[in-house]
């Protein structure tokens, strides 16, 4: 009894990036077959002081802008998987976390 054929391989990609051209370019490299959720952006700002000593009024003030992504993939071959973890692997400037998981089918 070959019970590879009745196992269901489940990828969830969460990716980032501070470019937004970065990420729409990753979607398009993926194949249709994988889901993704719209582009959500987390805002971070700072201020800094221009001066250690003396003027505190003299400030700059700086903005940090990153997008993410969620894609989501099912297959029942295992192939298909590593070829999307190795078209992501050659994406520069993207941090991913990846979770890979296999799912009995009864």
């Amino acid at each position: 009894m070959d019970f590879s054929k009745n196992l269901t391989y489940t990828c969830k990609i969460w990716s980032s990036s501070s470019s937004l051209l970065n990420l729409q370019l990753c979607r398009m490299l993926l194949p249709s077959l994988v889901s993704s959720t719209g582009l959500s952006k987390k805002v971070k700002r700072f201020t800094l002081l221009r001066s250690p000593l003396g003027n505190k009024t003299s400030k700059d003030q700086f903005e940090r802008i990153e997008y993410s992504n969620y894609f989501f993939m099912e297959s029942h071959n295992a192939c298909t998987i590593l070829q999307l973890l190795d078209v992501l692997n050659h994406l520069n400037d993207i941090k991913f976390k990846v979770k890979v998981s296999k799912i009995p089918n009864l």
